[in-house]
Protein backbone atom coordinates (compact mmCIF):
# COMPACT_ATOMS: atom_id res chain seq x y z
CA UNK A 1 0.00 0.00 0.00
CA UNK A 2 1.12 3.29 -1.10
CA UNK A 3 -0.20 6.52 0.61
CA UNK A 4 -0.20 9.57 -1.56
CA UNK A 5 -1.23 13.37 0.10
CA UNK A 6 -0.36 16.89 0.07
CA UNK A 7 3.11 16.57 1.10
CA UNK A 8 3.75 13.32 0.76
CA UNK A 9 6.43 13.32 4.11
CA UNK A 10 5.87 10.53 6.36
CA UNK A 11 8.76 8.06 6.52
CA UNK A 12 7.01 5.58 3.84
CA UNK A 13 7.05 7.98 1.12
CA UNK A 14 10.55 9.19 2.26
CA UNK A 15 11.83 5.45 1.65
CA UNK A 16 10.39 5.60 -1.51
CA UNK A 17 11.56 8.91 -2.59
CA UNK A 18 14.68 8.15 -1.88
CA UNK A 19 15.15 4.76 -3.59
CA UNK A 20 13.60 6.36 -6.38
CA UNK A 21 16.12 9.22 -6.80
CA UNK A 22 18.99 6.38 -6.48
CA UNK A 23 17.60 4.51 -8.88
CA UNK A 24 17.31 6.78 -11.68
CA UNK A 25 20.40 8.91 -10.58
CA UNK A 26 21.76 10.35 -14.17
CA UNK A 27 19.00 10.16 -15.84
CA UNK A 28 16.42 12.59 -17.61
CA UNK A 29 13.40 11.08 -14.75
CA UNK A 30 14.88 13.61 -12.00
CA UNK A 31 13.74 16.94 -12.62
CA UNK A 32 15.21 18.32 -9.55
CA UNK A 33 11.65 19.50 -8.67
CA UNK A 34 11.14 17.53 -5.19
CA UNK A 35 7.30 17.44 -5.34
CA UNK A 36 7.02 16.78 -8.67
CA UNK A 37 10.02 14.10 -8.38
CA UNK A 38 8.10 12.84 -5.15
CA UNK A 39 4.76 12.42 -6.82
CA UNK A 40 6.03 10.53 -9.90
CA UNK A 41 8.17 7.97 -7.19
CA UNK A 42 4.72 7.20 -5.65
CA UNK A 43 3.50 6.69 -8.74
CA UNK A 44 5.95 4.63 -9.72
CA UNK A 45 5.99 2.73 -6.65
CA UNK A 46 2.11 2.04 -7.16
CA UNK A 47 2.42 1.08 -10.38
CA UNK A 48 5.27 -1.80 -9.58
CA UNK A 49 5.00 -2.60 -5.97
CA UNK A 50 2.12 -1.48 -4.51
CA UNK A 51 -1.35 -2.86 -4.70
CA UNK A 52 -3.36 0.17 -3.02
CA UNK A 53 -2.94 3.72 -3.62
CA UNK A 54 -4.41 5.76 -0.97
CA UNK A 55 -4.68 9.28 -2.04
CA UNK A 56 -5.87 12.62 -0.76
CA UNK A 57 -7.26 15.13 -3.52
CA UNK A 58 -3.71 15.95 -4.51
CA UNK A 59 -3.88 13.26 -6.59
CA UNK A 60 -7.05 13.81 -8.45
CA UNK A 61 -5.20 16.26 -10.93
CA UNK A 62 -1.06 15.77 -13.18
CA UNK A 63 -0.42 11.95 -12.65
CA UNK A 64 -0.98 9.42 -15.02
CA UNK A 65 -2.46 6.39 -13.57
CA UNK A 66 -3.19 4.42 -16.37
CA UNK A 67 -2.18 1.11 -15.44
CA UNK A 68 -4.99 1.23 -12.88
CA UNK A 69 -8.33 0.28 -13.25
CA UNK A 70 -10.12 0.47 -10.39
CA UNK A 71 -11.42 3.50 -8.68
CA UNK A 72 -12.73 3.88 -4.73
CA UNK A 73 -14.48 7.11 -4.11
CA UNK A 74 -14.22 6.75 -0.43
CA UNK A 75 -16.34 10.75 0.06
CA UNK A 76 -18.54 11.55 -2.78
CA UNK A 77 -17.59 15.74 -3.67
CA UNK A 78 -20.28 17.88 -4.22
CA UNK A 79 -18.93 19.12 -7.55
CA UNK A 80 -19.00 16.67 -10.40
CA UNK A 81 -15.87 17.82 -12.15
CA UNK A 82 -13.87 17.06 -9.11
CA UNK A 83 -15.25 12.98 -9.88
CA UNK A 84 -14.50 13.97 -13.02
CA UNK A 85 -10.66 14.64 -12.38
CA UNK A 86 -10.38 12.04 -10.17
CA UNK A 87 -11.76 8.85 -12.47
CA UNK A 88 -9.90 10.83 -15.49
CA UNK A 89 -6.54 9.66 -13.80
CA UNK A 90 -7.30 5.77 -14.79
CA UNK A 91 -10.11 6.35 -17.14
CA UNK A 92 -7.51 7.73 -19.81
CA UNK A 93 -6.77 6.82 -23.95
CA UNK A 94 -4.48 4.02 -24.04
CA UNK A 95 -6.66 2.24 -20.92
CA UNK A 96 -6.47 -0.99 -21.61
CA UNK A 97 -9.21 -2.61 -19.72
CA UNK A 98 -12.67 -1.36 -18.36
CA UNK A 99 -12.38 1.29 -15.23
CA UNK A 100 -14.54 0.55 -12.39
CA UNK A 101 -16.02 3.23 -9.89
CA UNK A 102 -16.70 2.20 -6.66
CA UNK A 103 -18.73 5.20 -4.48
CA UNK A 104 -19.39 4.95 -1.37
CA UNK A 105 -22.94 6.20 -0.14
CA UNK A 106 -24.15 7.03 3.27
CA UNK A 107 -27.76 5.87 2.49
CA UNK A 108 -28.82 7.10 5.73
CA UNK A 109 -28.30 10.72 4.97
CA UNK A 110 -30.61 12.07 2.71
CA UNK A 111 -28.75 15.29 1.09
CA UNK A 112 -25.84 12.21 0.28
CA UNK A 113 -28.57 10.03 -1.43
CA UNK A 114 -29.93 13.56 -3.58
CA UNK A 115 -26.01 14.56 -4.58
CA UNK A 116 -25.18 10.88 -5.90
CA UNK A 117 -28.76 10.07 -7.73
CA UNK A 118 -28.35 14.30 -9.22
CA UNK A 119 -24.69 12.91 -10.00
CA UNK A 120 -25.75 9.54 -11.48
CA UNK A 121 -29.49 9.97 -12.91
CA UNK A 122 -29.46 13.75 -14.32
CA UNK A 123 -25.62 14.24 -14.80
CA UNK A 124 -24.81 10.03 -15.97
CA UNK A 125 -21.62 10.71 -14.24
CA UNK A 126 -20.99 7.12 -13.93
CA UNK A 127 -22.11 5.77 -17.94
CA UNK A 128 -20.53 7.65 -20.19
CA UNK A 129 -18.58 7.20 -23.13
CA UNK A 130 -15.26 8.84 -24.11
CA UNK A 131 -15.59 11.39 -21.57
CA UNK A 132 -18.38 13.07 -23.61
CA UNK A 133 -19.79 14.70 -20.28
CA UNK A 134 -16.84 16.65 -19.57
CA UNK A 135 -18.41 19.09 -22.53
CA UNK A 136 -21.39 19.12 -20.43
CA UNK A 137 -19.54 19.25 -16.87
CA UNK A 138 -17.51 22.68 -18.55
CA UNK A 139 -20.70 24.60 -19.88
CA UNK A 140 -23.44 23.61 -17.20
CA UNK A 141 -22.84 25.80 -14.21
CA UNK A 142 -19.23 26.07 -12.99
CA UNK A 143 -18.24 23.38 -10.31
CA UNK A 144 -18.12 25.94 -7.99
CA UNK A 145 -21.19 27.35 -8.74
CA UNK A 146 -22.85 23.97 -8.75
CA UNK A 147 -21.07 23.19 -5.26
CA UNK A 148 -22.85 26.43 -4.19
CA UNK A 149 -25.95 25.39 -4.74
CA UNK A 150 -25.45 21.50 -2.57
CA UNK A 151 -23.82 23.08 0.31
CA UNK A 152 -26.86 25.61 0.82
CA UNK A 153 -29.16 22.56 0.52
CA UNK A 154 -27.32 21.00 3.60
CA UNK A 155 -27.23 24.46 4.98
CA UNK A 156 -31.00 25.22 5.08
CA UNK A 157 -32.46 21.84 5.19
CA UNK A 158 -33.48 20.20 8.45
CA UNK A 159 -35.67 16.98 7.30
CA UNK A 160 -35.43 14.43 4.17
CA UNK A 161 -38.56 16.05 2.84
CA UNK A 162 -37.13 19.18 2.79
CA UNK A 163 -33.95 17.79 1.47
CA UNK A 164 -35.73 15.65 -1.20
CA UNK A 165 -37.56 18.86 -2.55
CA UNK A 166 -34.40 21.26 -2.81
CA UNK A 167 -32.98 18.61 -5.04
CA UNK A 168 -35.96 18.25 -7.14
CA UNK A 169 -36.03 21.76 -7.36
CA UNK A 170 -32.11 21.87 -8.34
CA UNK A 171 -32.72 18.91 -10.98
CA UNK A 172 -35.52 20.74 -12.88
CA UNK A 173 -33.31 23.76 -13.03
CA UNK A 174 -30.11 22.00 -14.72
CA UNK A 175 -32.56 19.72 -17.11
CA UNK A 176 -32.57 21.67 -20.02
CA UNK A 177 -29.94 23.01 -20.02
CA UNK A 178 -27.79 19.91 -19.46
CA UNK A 179 -30.12 18.24 -22.20
CA UNK A 180 -28.86 21.37 -24.54
CA UNK A 181 -25.58 21.00 -23.84
CA UNK A 182 -25.38 16.58 -23.90
CA UNK A 183 -26.65 17.28 -27.50
CA UNK A 184 -24.07 20.07 -28.50
CA UNK A 185 -21.61 17.83 -27.20
CA UNK A 186 -22.58 14.81 -29.54
CA UNK A 187 -22.76 16.97 -32.45
CA UNK A 188 -19.17 18.28 -31.91
CA UNK A 189 -18.06 14.24 -31.06
CA UNK A 190 -20.27 13.38 -34.31
CA UNK A 191 -18.71 16.07 -36.30
CA UNK A 192 -15.33 15.74 -35.53
CA UNK A 193 -15.62 12.08 -36.66
CA UNK A 194 -17.43 13.48 -39.53
CA UNK A 195 -14.10 15.47 -40.22
CA UNK A 196 -11.65 12.98 -39.29
CA UNK A 197 -13.57 9.92 -42.01
CA UNK A 198 -13.39 12.85 -44.73
CA UNK A 199 -9.59 13.53 -44.37
CA UNK A 200 -9.05 9.94 -44.42
CA UNK A 201 -11.14 9.12 -47.39
CA UNK A 202 -9.42 12.21 -49.38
Amino acid sequence: MVLFNGSNTDPKSKEIYQAWLERHAGTDHITNSPTADKRAALVEYFRDDAYIMIATEAAAEGINLQFCNLVVNYDMPWNPQRIEQRIGRCHRYGQKFDVVVVNFLNRSNAADVGVYQLLDEKFRLFNRVFGASDEVLGTIESGVDFEKRIVAIYQKCRTPEQISFEFDQLQHDLESEIDDKRKEAREQLLNNFDQEWSKSCA
